[in-house]
Parts: structure tokens; sequence; C-alpha cells
């Protein structure tokens, strides 16, 4: 074996290539038609020439990652790499791309490394700095962007474990928030593990499990091994930009009032947990893995309603948490997974009872979707949707066994997901119907009664028909929908996609709320006027409309994507968090009838500042005048200072009396109403 130079492994399944094989002599490899996400192990045959790694889900940059890796390769898939192209690859994202991140190192982080004392503080630098190039570096052109991603986190790695300052070398660092990329935030490895459908029971693990008991009068949060600290300190809990309103929905939209406070009274939310609860492998100084989504459990009995259980996915984990006492009460883990989003099912339990319960459906990075009944504790079922990350799913509101799923593979499914038949639960996957947009869909919006659906896409928002049939599938969208333009829509003097939606919802049954990065703005529009002007237009093939908004609520500047918000059911109200861990509330009640557009922007009524805390010593509350965080280590003090975590989804619960958020720093926070609704 150790002689061996000719190697085929195609049509294998394949989801990873084993490491320390020994085939120091390898020359020749086919590893076509797999289910390969990453080449990087690859990395061990030096000796390789020829490979083939065709029919595999990989992207171009993939395929050039292999330039770097074998020094020795002649041919990809049967083509010659040219000389030309091998220069002009390492000359980009070789030794041009390492002369900018050295200098982005020596002028803003190779300091601060000197002066932290803390290897926890000294891991999340090295998570900051990497991810600060990232933003702030460019090389190549964008489709080459993973490539410039992945060479950017070897060079920073090799610079930081330089400064022997308890770095580990070779340690995964963490992914691009805002890319959802091919390699696991937590640092996992890719490789697949076979489908099951034996029911497992996954219990949750007080050991695992940072969460926290109820805030005392100190206001400090501790786990239960007290192993973790997390201390809120005093500070105002929040900021009114709005006077005071008192307001009384209407009957059927329930008869509890909402009460938003003046400048100079107290925000009637304040801080009650914060949590560490997605850690990789239950490392307490995990400060990387980023929390994606957050969504409260519905009443079975009544799903207008929520209970106080809030599920979040993050990581290869998916917790379940109790806002009233802020402890974990389940916890489900899946290995080499990376969890990007997170919905309930409502359905009978076994198809004809009249008792209804809920069923947790999870996706991630391997394509699959997961199923899990928390009321047994049990992870009953998982399957194959997609080829490349799951990012988005939604259930159909006129049959709840109907899952809308959008992927990375630039596809949209409708599967029909059976309820499972007791004892063992048995359970039927079945895909419906297939769309295809232009761009991975990050969002969906269904309206049955107009056999419409709306993606929110990277590059734009487009619209597609509804019809169930199995002789219509690969449909492509019908109408893009195009909104202002931003006239300096730049970041570090580099232009960005203006036309990247990663959010839209509902306020009302025809009035849509929609983010798109850099707009520094969240658009409010009407869709049955805006439907209309779509039918005047006479041509074949897609439509392109020009969208009115009715409404520009302020928000944030940033331009960091992945960034969601949520209607309070009921009760008029937006929600959303931004990148320094704020949290905007919105009354949009005047827009739901309103026809002409708002002359001015609309300010948040409540706007809560993330609490003053710290975690391990490291505060993460360090704000300036104008609103920006920095990164500051101080010799002369313990407490080291990072930047304010960004808040990727928020939740609010159908009485308002809890306030739910998830976080890109391994954090999940919870804001109580101060009195009840």
């Amino acid at each position: 074996m150790p002689n061996l130079q000719d190697l085929n492994l195609s049509k294998n399944k394949l989801a990873a290539f084993p490491e320390h094989l020994g085939l120091g002599k390898l020359q020749v490899l086919d590893v076509s038609d797999n289910h390969m996400r990453s080449f990087l192990s690859l990395a061990q045959f030096q000796e390789l020439e020829q490979v083939n790694i065709q029919d595999n889900p990989y992207t171009a940059a993939d395929r050039e990652q292999l330039t770097f890796l074998l020094p020795r390769l002649k041919s990809v898939d049967g083509e010659t790499i040219q000389d030309s192209h091998r220069q002009y690859l390492k000359r980009v994202f070789g030794t041009s791309l390492e002369e900018k991140v050295e200098g982005l190192w020596e002028a803003q982080f190779k300091k601060l490394f000197r002066m932290s004392q803390s290897a926890g503080v000294q891991r999340l630098l090295q998570d900051q700095f990497i991810q600060t190039a990232k933003q702030k570096i460019q090389a190549g052109p964008a489709s080459m962007e993973q490539l410039r991603d992945w060479r950017i986190e070897t060079i920073a790695s090799k610079l930081v474990a330089e400064q022997d300052l308890n770095t580990v070398k070779g340690e995964a660092s963490m992914s691009s928030k805002r890319s959802h990329n091919d390699s696991s935030t937590n640092g996992a490895s890719s490789d697949a593990v076979a489908p099951s459908k034996k029911p497992r029971n996954v219990t949750s693990n007080d050991d695992v499990t940072s969460a926290a008991d109820n805030v005392s009068n100190d206001k400090t949060v501790r786990t239960r091994n007290a192993r973790v600290q997390i201390e809120i300190l005093p500070k105002t809990l929040g900021t009114t930009l709005a006077k005071k309103v008192m307001r009384k929905p209407a009957t059927k939209r329930g008869s509890s009032s909402l009460t938003l406070y003046s400048k100079d009274s107290t925000a009637d939310y304040e801080p009650s947990h914060i949590l560490q609860c997605h850690s990789f492998k239950n490392n307490r100084d995990d400060m990387k893995t980023m929390v994606w989504k957050c969504v409260f459990e519905p009443d079975p009995d009544n799903t207008e309603k929520s209970t106080s259980i809030v599920a979040t996915c993050g990581g290869e984990s998916v917790c379940l948490l109790d806002c009233r006492t802020g402890k974990i009460v389940q916890k489900f883990s899946q290995p080499r997974e990376d969890f990007f989003c997170v919905a309930w099912m409502t359905i009978p339990l076994d198809g004809k009872s009249e008792k209804m319960t809920n069923i947790l459906v999870v996706g991630g990075k391997r394509g699959k979707i997961y199923l899990i009944h928390p009321q047994q504790n049990i992870w009953y079922a998982e399957h194959e949707a997609h080829r490349r990350d799951i990012c988005s799913m939604v259930v159909y509101p006129d049959q709840p066994s109907w899952m809308y799923t959008g992927s990375y593979d630039k596809t949209i499914r409708l599967w029909d997901i059976s309820p499972p038949k007791l004892p063992n639960y048995e359970c039927r996957i079945r895909k419906l119907a297939e769309w295809s947009p232009p761009s991975i869909p990050l969002h969906m919006l269904l309206f049955p009664d107009r056999n419409l659906l709306l993606a929110a896409c990277r590059s734009g928002c487009f619209s597609f028909m509804l019809n169930h049939k199995e002789d219509d599938w690969k449909k492509t969208y019908t109408t893009e929908f195009t909104f202002p333009k931003v006239e300096k829509c730049t970041e570090d003097g580099e232009e960005v996609e203006t036309e990247f939606m990663d959010n839209m919802t509902l306020i009302s049954s025809e009035v849509i709320a929609s983010k798109l990065v850099g707009h520094g703005c969240i658009y409010l529009w009407n869709l049955p006027p805006t439907l209309k002007r779509c039918a005047k237009i006479k041509v074949k093939g897609p439509r392109s409309l020009k969208v009115q908004p009715v409404a520009q609520l302020e928000w944030s500047k940033t331009f960091l994507d992945y960034i969601y918000f949520k209607m309070w059911p009921g009760y008029d109200v937006l929600v959303c968090g931004d990148d320094v861990g704020n949290t905007w509330m919105y009354d949009v009640s005047k827009f739901l009838t309103r026809k002409w557009p708002e002359d001015t922007p609309v300010p948040p009524a409540q706007k809560l500042l993330w609490p003053d805390c710290t975690w391990n010593g490291t505060r993460l509350s360090k704000e300036s005048d104008d609103d920006e965080v920095s990164t500051v280590v101080s010799s002369s003090s313990s407490m080291s200072e990072l930047k304010l975590p960004s808040v990727n989804d928020i939740a609010i619960s159908s009485r308002g009396d809890y306030i739910v958020g998830v976080t890109d720093c391994n954090l999940v926070f919870v804001w109580r109403k101060n009195k009840p609704v």
C-alpha cells in the first residue's frame, strides 16, 4: 500500500477523505461522483499529479485550492493546469495576499496579542483578526472569495502561531460569519454520517449546557458547574426614541395594550439571562461558535400563541431554553454538523389523533433536514434534502406537514413530511416540487391565496408561482422586485452588492418588511398594488418591477449580512437586532393601510442596548460616543474589552414578555418585560 500510485474511489458516496493513509507515492486519484464538499484532506498526497473531482458538490474556488495544496499537480478533471494560471494564483493569493495580511497584523493586532494575558482572549483576538482581514483585504475576483478567505485564514493562523502565545498551531479559526462556507464554524470535520431512521434518545447534559440560573440581585449569571461566569454590570437598560404611546390593538389582534415609554423613562425590558450553550465539545472558552436562529415554540392547542420555550441552533447543537428560568431544558447534538436554520411544525402525532404535538425541524451545512420530537426527547429521522447547506425553511400555512427549504445549491424545494407513526416513529419524507432562484434563497414568504412564493436572495427579491405539480419542477422566477439604489453603497472604498436582500417578513397580510445589506434601513412595501402594476407589464418571460416603499425604518448603517428580524405576533411591532448587540423595536401599526409613502425615515419606538457584561474577565461592551466599538486591552487592568456581538436573529413571545436574541459569539440573551403585558 505505501507504494500505491493510482487509486480510484469514484461512486462511493464519500463525504470526506480519511487522514493519514500513508500513501506518500500516490500520483493519480479519482474521487469523482461522491459527496465531497472539501478537498483539504488531499494535502497528504504531495506527489499527486492528476486528480478527478467531477460530480462532487464543490465550487470553482475548491478547484483552485488544490493548486496551493499540491505542488506537483498537473491536471484537474482532465484539464491541464497552465503555468501562467498557476503563477497568477500564487501571485494574487500567495505573495501579495501574505503582504496585506501581515501588514494588518503588524498595524492593529500584534501589539494586542503581546499585551493580552488570557488564552481565551488571545483566541478571541485571533478570530477578530481573521474576520477583519476578510472584511478589509481584497484579492482576486468575487468568484474566488472562498479561496481568498481560506488563504487569509491560513496566513493569519500562521502569524498568530508564531507569537507563541498559547495559540495552538493549526487550530481551526472561525469561518466568515457572512458566508456559510463549507467549513464548519466550530472547526469540525466535514465527514458525513450515514442517515438513520432509528429513533434515538437524546438527553440534555448538565455538564455540557452552560445554562444560567435565575438572575440574583447582584446581576450575576453563572453556569451550573460554576466554571464560566457572565456578569451583568449596572448600566442603563435601554433607550427610547419616541414619546409615550398607549395603543390598543384591534379586537381580532388581542385585547392587550402596548406601552412605549418616553426618553426619560426606564426601558420596559431588562436583561434577565445570558447563556453560553452552543460550545463546541463543551469548551468553556468557546466564543466563536455562531448561533444563527431562534424561534419560540407554538402552543400546540393554539398556534397563534407561544410557550416560554425557545429553540436556538448553531454549531453542531440545537438547544431548547425555558425563558422563565433561564435553563436549557433539552439539548440535541449532531457531530460534524453546523446548524443554520430551525422551524416548528404542529401536526398530529400519528396522523390520526386529534391531539396535536410540536416537531422541531433543523437544517445545516450537510444539506440534511432533521426531525426532533422534544416531548419524547427523540431525534427520530434525517433526510438528505440538498447537495449544499440549507439556509432557510418555512412551513406552508394551509398544510402544516409541508416544509419549504432553501439551499446554497440555489434551489427551493417543497417536502411533504408525514406525521410519525408510533411506536417506532416511522416517517416518510417526499419531495413535491422544486424551484430555481437565480441566487441563494435566504428567506421565503408564502401567499397561498395568490399562488405566490417570494424569496429574498443574495441578488434581490424574486417571486415564483406555487403550482405543486410533479410535471412542473425546476421552475424559474416570474418577477424580480427592485428597490431604491443607494448612492454610496461602499465599505472601505470597495463596491458591495446593493441588491443583497438577507431578510423579509410579513407585518400584515399585505405589507412586507424587507432589509437589503448596506441600505441602513428596513423597507415597508405593499404587495397588492405592486402586483397590480406588475399585471400591466406585457412581456414574455420574467418581469422586473420597481418597488415603491410606503416607509423606511431607520436601522444600523452596517454592511454585515445575515441579521434577521421578526414581528411581535398580533401587536404590529417589528423587532430587529444589529451588529453591536442592540435590539430595535418599531411600531408599524400606521403603515398597515397606508397607500402613500412616508416622507421621512421612521425611528425606532424603543432601542434596547446590549447589557454591560463580562465573560471570564473579558468585557463585552466597549462603546464609544459614535456607537462604534473597538478592541482595547489595558496593561494596567486584568479586564480586556472586546467588540460587542452581532445579533444574528431575534424572537419575541406572543405575549411580549420575553425577547430572545442569538449572537455570533456563542451567546444567547433573554430580555424580560418589567411589567406584564
